[in-house]
């Protein structure tokens, strides 16, 4: 079965003065995915998010969407949902009215908004709190009330940028799950964050951005596949690790101390594993070694400095 092509973006460049935002970038969704628009701070993620919903224009390039095979420019507002990054509530309105309120301008009946908006606050424990002011929230509950407007109408595609700022590791958590769960019930998701353990998680395919360049456009099993090839060992010791050995081990291409008896090392591509326990084997006091895959975050170190080069 042929997936739908949503959202088609070609050669897009934006300029703010002197820096170049967004430098000739085009990628793709196909109805269903979960998209994760990926790159440190800076990197030129929410300019892209904010030409698509045409907040800012495009120096150049065009922009395609495509809902029920009615192409436009423009998505129409029922159908988008947006988790800005920047906090876009009535802060000195109380939570259920603005919930429902805005869900209401997305052409959802304000009785269905009202029901599904307690519905969410009591799964994020916020139910009691309905009536009070935005303003009254921590950081973190107020991002839960912001992640809830963007969504709340059902759109058929979501747009969350940075949804998991301001959360506790616990809440990060939940997040995900609820993301997934919108998937899951038909939304399409274009997620961006500089947070990338934890998109890894739930991503179908990834885009990697950085100074407004492309990296990487395609899906996780791609990249790893692509880039993703190099041992990396945690190595434990039974007394302080021998940096000094280590420095003249050969093919080692980063080393990371965890703590004062644990070491993180990463081998250059292509190195052998066999000629790398070879090579520890003459160490002493080594009580145990780890070895785990290059995550997505050291791939894209790693792109990094080779885009620097």
């Amino acid at each position: 079965m042929t997936s739908t092509t949503i959202l088609q973006v070609s050669s897009l460049s934006k300029t703010f003065k002197n820096v170049q935002a967004v430098q000739n970038i085009s990628f793709s969704l196909q109805q269903g995915d979960i998209f994760a628009f990926l790159g440190p701070n800076g990197a030129g993620k929410t300019t892209t998010l904010r030409i698509l919903l045409d907040i800012i224009k495009a120096d150049s390039g065009t922009i395609k969407w495509d809902f029920d095979s009615n192409e436009s420019a423009f998505p129409p507002s029922s159908q988008i949902g947006y988790l800005p990054e920047e906090r876009g509530l009535y802060t000195d309105q109380p939570i259920i009215r603005s919930l429902v309120y805005l869900a209401s301008i997305r052409g959802m009946e304000p009785s269905k908004a009202r029901k599904s908006a307690f519905e969410w606050l009591e799964r994020l424990d916020l139910a009691d709190r309905a009536k009070e002011k935005l303003q009254a929230l921590s950081k973190g509950n107020q991002q839960k009330i912001q992640f809830v407007a963007s969504i709340l109408h059902k759109p058929a595609f979501a747009i969350l940028d940075e949804p998991f700022s301001g959360l506790d590791p616990l809440n990060q958590e939940k997040f995900i799950e609820y993301i997934r769960e919108l998937n899951e019930q038909g939304t399409t998701i274009l997620l961006s964050s500089h947070q990338m353990s934890l998109v890894e998680k739930i991503a179908h395919r990834v885009f990697l951005i950085n100074q407004g360049k492309e990296l990487f456009n395609g899906s996780l099993m791609d990249i790893y596949k692509s880039f993703g090839q190099q041992h990396i060992l945690d190595i434990s010791f039974a007394s302080e690790v021998p940096h000094e050995k280590f420095r003249l081990l050969p093919n080692v291409e980063n080393l990371s101390p965890v703590g004062t008896q644990q070491v993180m090392v990463t081998f250059n591509p292509g190195t052998e594993l066999k000629e790398i326990l070879g090579n520890l084997s003459m160490m002493e006091g080594i009580t145990n070694i780890k070895s785990h895959n290059s995550s997505l975050h050291d791939i894209f170190l790693n792109m990094v400095k080779a885009h620097q080069q």
